[in-house]
Formats: C-alpha cells, structure tokens, sequence
C-alpha cells in the first residue's frame, strides 16, 4: 500500500496524448509538471532526500522520463528535458533548457546546468557548474574530495566549473575545483587536474593543452569548423 506522502498515477486517471504516465511510475506530492510530458514504468518523482529538507521537483513541459529514472525532491528542470534509462538526479539540482542525461548517469547535490547540455551515459558529477552547449561524454567522472573521506571537504574544495561551448570525451576525470574556461575540447581518457584556459584542446595524463581551439578542423568538411552547430 501507498502511504500518505506519495500517489501512484494510474493510466486510466491521468493518461492522455498529453499525460503519458506509465501505471508503474511513482509521483510523490511535492512534484510540479507542465504537460505534454512522458513518464516510463518504474520512474520515481519527488521522492524527498533524507538529509534535507523537504523540497519539490519541478519539471518544465516536454519532459521525458526514461524508465527506473529517479529525480528527487530538491531539483528544478526547465523545458524539453530527457534523461534515459536507471538516471538519478539527486537533491539541490537546476538544469536550463534542453538538457538531456544518458542512462545510468549519477547527478549528485549542487550541480547547475546551462541550455542544451548532454550528459552521457555512466557519468558522475557533484558540485558542478555548466554552462549552456556543453557535451559531456559516457563515463566522465568530477570528483569532489581531495582526500577521500574528508568531512570538510565542502569547506575547502571549491566548486568545479565547465565554461560554454565545452566538448569533453569519453572517460575523462576531472580533479576537484578545476574551471575548464569556454570553448575547449577535451579528449578521451584525459586527467584534467588543473585549470584549462579557454579555447584549448587538451590530452593526456595529466591533461595539456596540445592545440588551440580554432585550430580544429571538420575533416569530413560538412561545417567550416567543429561545433560551428552551437553557434
């Protein structure tokens, strides 16, 4: 049985063209969305985090909810929001426009996303801050702690930073409080562990700066330059 703080939205109460919500999924109370939106079985919305205070989940309209997905209380998401498959979204989180999440990606506390930002599948992020036309490949972890366990890590490592126009490849680790400054690319497998200078290309363990981001080029020659699509 359902306790009192949550309700299980049943297709034939709720579902329309607009309202797609599966029978299975669980809506809490403290949930907000605008319709059309979609919601696959087994998602979970507004469940409240046991370590804050209560809190809602608003969601903007066209959202997309992929199956056994959890968004907690706590989190605000603006329009056109997909995230697939097994995602957790936890508590203290805000996403612009146009943000998607691949399956089985873990958003933990105080993340800020700007407009059209992808983040990939099997991701781990904390503490980030992104700005808008970000790419972030499958794999890609932010670490937030020094020296693991610290219980003063809040107190004295600050919050990591991704510019705009950034595109960072697969299996990448990023240090705690690094800034990665507008229009880089990171490459696949890099170890970022200091501040990267906008406009630069980094590679390597540790990551460094091997081009300028304007020496770039579309091999295949369908743009003039790449990511000339966000511009």
């Amino acid at each position: 049985m359902l306790d009192e703080n949550r309700e299980q939205v049943l297709d034939s109460d709720v579902s329309s063209h607009c309202e797609q919500i599966h029978s299975s999924a669980i809506i809490y109370q403290k949930t907000a969305y605008q319709v059309p939106i979609t919601v696959e079985p087994y998602a979970i919305l507004g469940i409240q985090d046991r370590f804050h205070p209560e809190s809602q989940l608003v969601l903007g309209t066209r959202a997309f909810i992929g199956s056994r997905c959890t968004l907690y209380g706590g989190v605000v998401v603006g329009d056109n929001f997909d995230i697939s498959d097994q995602s957790t979204v936890f508590y203290d989180n805000q996403f612009g426009q146009a943000c998607r999440i691949g399956p089985k990606a873990i958003i933990k506390n105080g993340c800020r996303f700007g407009d059209n930002v992808r983040v990939n599948a099997a991701v781990f992020m904390e503490n980030v801050e992104v700005g808008s036309n970000v790419f972030i490949g499958p794999g890609t972890v932010f670490t937030d702690d020094l020296h693991p366990p610290c219980p003063r890590r809040k107190d004295c490592v600050r919050k990591t930073k991704v510019g705009s126009h950034v595109s960072i490849g697969a299996n990448v680790t990023i240090a705690p409080g690094v800034t990665i400054g507008d229009y880089c690319q990171i490459y696949a497998g890099s170890v970022v562990t200091s501040d990267v200078a906008s406009y630069s290309v980094m590679a390597g363990i540790p990551a460094k700066r091997i081009k300028h981001f304007g020496d770039l080029q579309c091999k295949a020659g369908f743009y003039k330059k790449p990511f000339d699509w966000w511009e």
